[in-house]
């Protein structure tokens, strides 16, 4: 078997701008990005709000999308008196997601084993997020090498999600290297020039008869 996957465009950016002008938040900035539905598990990230207020860690978090839940998150949000911390933004433009993006410091993947390959994952790595993602995604196994260039949960555990995110707010430097390691990793792994190459040289060998390892 071969890895393949899907390869949305990779941006490249001016390191020194996205790090240290785009993401320099004065409270770090969280963000979610997707339908709300339930195998999403938008609403793990109400609670882990919850979670990071109670223990007294400051932080706002940005959800993109809309969906069925809308109306379960948003009542989720008041009940916990979290509406400082946590705004809803209603759908928006791929572009605007982007730099929604490019200004966040951490961004949540929570679906579970219902998402495929989780495109999105690939767009918040190329803009340098601190990624912290569910283990079920499709993407994840591929994409990220947890502790490297970003960090992995257990599917459906809020206590896993919330150490996770706890040690990023706490540890602002790994933050920043895990968001500039994923970044690299799109830049020069996985990325569609890389992907075409591997894929001709695939070729060349199987239709020569020759075996070789990838």
């Amino acid at each position: 078997a071969y890895k393949w996957g899907y390869f949305p465009e990779v941006k490249e950016y001016d390191l020194t701008e996205l790090f240290d002008f785009k993401k320099q938040n004065k409270i770090p900035k969280l963000l979610w990005v997707g339908r709300f539905l339930d195998w999403k598990h938008p609403d793990d990230v109400i609670k882990l709000g919850k979670m990071l207020k109670d223990n007294g860690h400051e932080f706002n978090i940005d959800i993109i999308g809309t969906g069925p839940m809308e109306c379960k998150l948003k009542n989720m949000i008041y009940s916990n008196n979290l509406q400082s911390q946590i705004k809803l933004l209603g759908s928006m433009k791929p572009e605007q997601v982007r730099e929604h993006m490019e200004k966040a410091n951490i961004f949540l993947f929570t679906s579970d084993f219902n998402e495929g390959w989780g495109a999105v994952l690939n767009e918040a790595m190329n803009s340098g997020c601190a990624v912290i993602a569910s283990h079920a995604i499709g993407s994840v196994p591929y994409l990220i090498n947890n502790g490297e260039n970003g960090l992995i949960y257990s599917n459906g555990n809020i206590d896993h999600l919330y150490k996770n995110t706890r040690y990023l707010l706490e540890n602002n430097d790994e933050c920043f290297r895990l968001g500039e390691n994923a970044y690299m990793y799109l830049k020069e792994t996985w990325n569609e020039k890389v992907a075409a190459t591997r894929f001709t040289y695939l070729s060349e060998y199987l239709l020569s008869g020759k075996l070789q390892h990838f």
